[in-house]
């Protein structure tokens, strides 16, 4: 495959239609099976693969209708290395994205709160650094299309000597009601939260979806694609010095991290049991044990199972799951605990978090392993594949993970000595999670101790989701002259 650079590509902000489809719209299909893979061929062997495998890979965001099957495809920066990226490429993610070039077993002990179990020498073979050089991610419903498409990427792996996991990552959607909910395991209910691009959506009804989302949940497309400002107005990726191949090939792509957390329901069950027991004692029968068990998942997470918010006042779930709301009814902790997950990840324009630098993530997650059943016995794997897309690494996912999920306390409001309760490896047992105004609540508790590290993480990858363009760049055969173009230097003096 050869070819000459076009005219650059400029951020549009419109339709998105070479963006992977999955950066920006949550797959409909209630399974996916991720392969982890490493360019052991030539440089040409890689680009010849992706070349073949380029043409599969979904586009088109602003489609609302999902493909039956759904194909994705992301690098890592090794992975880049062995397609035979130029040095100017590198340079540019060595200095404009850090851990993306030094890698996630590299980052991931001080900046993702990676250490004990979950210590990257304790990860799987195939999150080691120099051996996952990409992913490519299916999107499926188990239909003939999906096989044929598993069955097309290993025919390809086998011609152009790239290696795949020896099993796929293979996560499945569950749900306890209609069709469309979604639910993972410790027993809650996932996808109610919305996150929309400012001047963009892939709804067909872009109106109704202006109505109903709030301004802090609207952010601009610099968050998540490369080349647009962000929401603080900052874009260190124009790259006017650079050539326009290698600003068409970042321009609007974006990062993603994938992370398989194994999950210890067991662990939490009988913790959260142990809990309600304490609570629903302490209340004189005025909380029957169901009830307690309920609340106390709740306050951990910051809702109720079903996705119901906390009444701060009554502790009863308030309304129906809402996927979009802030905390100005709960100003005091008194419903949704400052040290919960949901108020870490999410803030929502609360106290809790400094109000200049939002941390939003595009999350499209899958729970893996059977769903816990309370006569298991013996020892089962389960846990969730997390993909996330954001603009930066450091600035969103590692920020995140490293610091509101590690943080304590969480905020001046917080009083708690705790870590996240469901992400964070919690090193002391005695550490307190505060419960404010917990007096005044059922059973009086003010605090919960005696957590345990309920999530191991096995694995986590850093990747670049180019552009269709970008893939076109990459897969170019051509001894790295595509990449060297015209340049109007008068324009940079």
């Amino acid at each position: 495959m050869t070819a000459r650079p076009t005219a650059p590509r400029t951020p549009r902000g419109e339709q998105f239609d070479h963006v992977q489809r999955i950066v920006l719209c949550t797959p409909r299909q209630p399974l996916v099976q991720h392969l982890l893979l490493q360019f052991v061929g030539t440089q040409s062997q890689a680009r010849r693969f992706l070349a073949a495998l380029g043409r599969e890979v979904s586009h088109h965001p602003s489609r609302y209708a999902d493909p039956e099957a759904q194909l994705s495809i992301g690098f890592s920066y090794r992975g880049l290395e062995a397609l035979g990226v130029p040095l100017q490429v590198r340079l540019v993610l060595q200095k404009l994205a850090p851990s993306f070039y030094l890698g996630a077993p590299v980052q991931a002990a001080t900046r993702l709160g990676d250490t004990g179990a979950s210590s990257p020498d304790r990860w799987d073979r195939d999150f080691r650094l120099e051996a996952l050089h990409g992913v490519v991610s299916l999107h499926n419903d188990g239909g003939d299309s999906a096989r044929k498409q598993l069955a097309r990427v290993e025919g390809l792996a086998a011609e152009f000597r790239v290696r795949l996991s020896a099993q796929p990552l293979r996560g499945e959607n569950f749900s306890l009601g209609g069709p469309t909910e979604r639910w993972v395991h410790f027993g809650y209910r996932d996808g109610l939260s919305r996150v929309r691009i400012k001047g963009w959506s892939h709804s067909p009804d872009a109106a109704d979806d202006e109505n109903r989302t709030l301004d802090i949940s609207a952010h601009s497309p610099g968050e998540f694609l490369l080349g647009h400002p962000d929401d603080s107005g900052a874009n260190p990726w124009t790259l006017v010095t650079q050539s326009r191949a290698v600003r068409s090939f970042f321009c609007e792509a974006s990062f993603g991290v994938l992370r398989q957390m194994e999950q210890d329901e067991p662990a939490f069950r009988g913790w959260v049991e142990q809990r309600a027991a304490q609570m629903a004692a302490a209340s004189g029968g005025a909380m029957s044990r169901q009830a307690a068990t309920a609340l106390v998942q709740a306050k951990l997470c910051g809702r109720f199972p079903d996705g119901r918010r906390i009444d701060a006042q009554t502790q009863a779930p308030l309304g129906q799951p809402k996927h979009d709301f802030d905390y100005r009814d709960d100003l005091d902790g008194k419903g949704c605990p400052f040290g919960a997950h949901m108020r870490r990840m999410n803030p929502r324009d609360g106290e809790i978090a400094h109000r200049l630098r939002r941390r939003p993530l595009m999350r499209r997650g899958a729970p893996y392993g059977p769903r816990w059943r309370d006569d298991e016995t013996g020892p089962v794997e389960r846990g969730l594949l997390g993909l996330f897309f954001c603009s930066s690494i450091e600035n969103q996912f590692e920020h995140l993970l490293g610091e509101w999920a590690d943080r304590v306390p969480m905020g001046n409001r917080d009083v708690g000595e705790a870590k996240d309760p469901l992400v964070s490896r919690h090193e002391r047992p005695d550490a307190r999670f505060d419960l404010p105004g917990g007096a005044g609540a059922p059973g009086g508790l003010k605090e919960f101790d005696g957590l345990k590290p309920f999530v191991r993480t096995r694995g986590t990858a850093y990747l670049l989701y180019p552009t269709r363009d970008g893939l076109q760049q990459l897969a170019t055969e051509d001894d790295g002259n595509f990449w060297v173009d015209e340049v109007d230097r008068e324009a940079f003096e």
